[in-house]
């Protein structure tokens, strides 16, 4: 007979690794399978030559529902990983000079709400950074890790999704499972019956927003200023304005400094394959920048370019109270983009959703983590 797991949880980025973790301490019977050759998802380690850096701008605001998130993943990890709050008020350039960013007017940019995450003037100090987070949640897990595993199609056996299958030919049976991957990839992967012609229509036709990132190492010390930078030029197009911050310089050897900065703007999915909107984008936040810092692009020590695809955008699919998905009672929706809070505060928001609806409860003492079942 084939195996069952307790648990196949479709995707290694945060949310899916912190619901492993936090599922790790009831059983190893778990099955974690992801498309990359690693875990981590977009929060992972890169390396650059001012010392390991996140995988793109990586910042929490400081609000009641990310302190929540924020609790969870320490119950998670078993250790602290905010150390304080700031606050810094986030900065534009116009008119020659730099001013407090006041928002967008009539004319905010379509993927505002994106945006909007990274201009909230406190935010929590981080103890241990995100990539770090990851690194730990995957060391706790017990369970059966599948790397470079694409999921081609789930089956149903009445109201009860029964298998997924593999890269179109292997296939794993557990009683629960639990999707972190794209909503949009729902239309393709769910069974003929699951959901309606219209709602798998809204799936595949919902504006989905891909993140464009650019790191950038300077050869000096561009700014002291950490706030976070919103800039935009004098001219409304459709490409629309872009977020940076500067990390703190770092010394190298011969007592030269020099510092990373990192920036990012959304584009629609749909045109992520378009060399040239790529290009016009990328075209823009160097312009942007140096605008605001006319010399900071010159002599660039390196510079980095990624995507993060379909990092916004819900597919307006509707679940059940508990996460799960209409008419299939054991497939749990765990996508960080189905929920209303954004990025790293929405992606660990949504694993406690799901941790809850399973029946398990994660509660933080002041002297002690420790797990309570519901």
């Amino acid at each position: 007979m084939a195996h069952i797991y307790d648990y196949a949880i479709i995707g290694s980025g945060l949310t899916g690794l912190s619901i492993a973790a936090a599922l790790s301490r009831e059983t190893e019977n778990i099955a974690l399978i992801e498309a990359a050759d690693v875990p981590y998802g977009v929060n992972k380690k890169v390396n650059f030559p001012t010392g390991p850096l996140n995988n793109g701008i990586r910042l929490v605001p400081d609000s009641v529902l990310a302190e929540k998130a924020m609790r969870f993943l320490e119950s998670v990890l078993g250790k602290s990983v905010v150390a304080d709050v700031s606050e810094e008020a986030p900065i534009t350039y116009e008119s020659g000079g730099f001013k407090t960013f006041l928002g967008f007017g009539d004319n905010p940019p379509p993927f505002y709400e994106e945006l909007a995450y990274f201009t909230s003037a406190k935010r929590q100090e981080l103890s241990s950074e995100p990539y770090e987070w990851t690194q730990g949640l995957m060391e706790l897990f017990k369970g059966d890790f599948m790397p470079r595993s694409y999921v081609t199609k789930f089956h149903q056996e009445g109201e009860r999704v029964s298998h997924v299958i593999v890269n179109g030919s292997k296939t794993i049976h557990a009683h629960n499972f639990i999707f972190t991957g794209s909503v949009k990839d729902l239309a393709i992967l769910l069974p003929e019956d699951a959901i309606s012609t219209r709602a798998r229509s809204k799936l595949s036709k919902n504006t989905y927003w891909t993140g464009l990132c650019l790191d950038l190492c300077h050869d000096k010390e561009v700014t002291t200023s950490t706030a976070m930078h919103v800039l935009n030029g004098t001219t409304q197009d459709e490409i629309g304005p872009c977020v940076g911050r500067f990390l703190p310089s770092v010394e190298i050897e011969g007592g030269a400094r020099i510092q990373t900065s990192q920036w990012m703007t959304f584009i629609e999915h749909e045109v992520t394959e378009d060399s040239e909107v790529v290009g016009t984008a990328l075209k823009k936040i160097k312009r942007q920048v140096k605008r605001a810092y006319p010399e900071a692009l010159d002599n660039l020590k390196q510079e980095r370019i990624f995507v993060t695809p379909i990092i916004a955008g819900n597919g307006d699919i509707k679940l059940s109270a508990n996460m799960t998905l209409p008419g299939l009672e054991n497939l749990w929706i765990g996508s960080a983009t189905v929920h209303e809070q954004r990025n790293l505060v929405g992606a660990l928001l949504q694993a406690e959703m799901v941790i809850a609806s399973l029946g398990f409860s994660l509660q933080v003492s002041e002297d002690s983590y420790s797990e309570a079942s519901v």
